[in-house]
């Protein structure tokens, strides 16, 4: 039987695989590859960001980051603009145009898959999953926020204030 630490972190991986694999059998109905969302995902969490930190964040090599912007952004998903701190670099940003496609929910095929999971649950167990995840990703803010990582603000809805959890 597995530790609490290691069954979380497997459930983590488990989950991240569950919705990578639905991005990816949804990927074509957008018109784009699996590793392209995936920068498109990094983009619009990070923005603005460099294709040298989306190498980073991505591992994978200069040469193929740099191609799929390419691609996006001939697409009109991405935006190149220069850097005005360093001449030499370019920020990239997802588009208006694709931000509203966005906003009009063209994250449903997924939204459906985890809709669907969930209903396999009794209501009070929804409920618990809902806490649980929230809790835990609040823990997961503050451990960032005390070792001084970057973090993600656009997801602040997630967060439970420490005085509201149940312990």
């Amino acid at each position: 039987m597995l530790d609490r630490v290691d069954f979380v972190r497997e459930s983590i991986e488990f989950l991240h695989d569950f919705i990578i694999k639905s991005i990816q059998k949804h990927a074509e109905n957008y018109g784009v590859t699996a590793p392209q969302l995936r920068v498109i995902f990094e983009v619009w969490v990070n923005k603005p960001i460099s294709i040298k930190q989306l190498t980073e964040r991505l591992r994978m090599t200069q040469s193929t980051v740099s191609d799929i912007v390419d691609r996006l952004t001939a697409k009109g998903i991405l935006m190149k603009t220069p850097n005005p701190n360093d001449k030499r670099s370019v920020d990239i940003t997802v588009t208006d145009t694709f931000l509203e496609q966005v906003n009009k929910g063209d994250l449903e095929p997924l939204n459906k898959l985890l809709r669907e999971a969930l209903q396999q649950l009794q209501p009070e167990e929804q409920e618990a999953v809902e806490k649980g995840m929230r809790i835990l990703v609040t823990a997961a803010k503050e451990k960032m926020e005390s070792e001084g990582m970057d973090t993600l603000d656009s997801f602040d809805v997630l967060f439970v204030p420490k005085g509201n959890r149940e312990k």
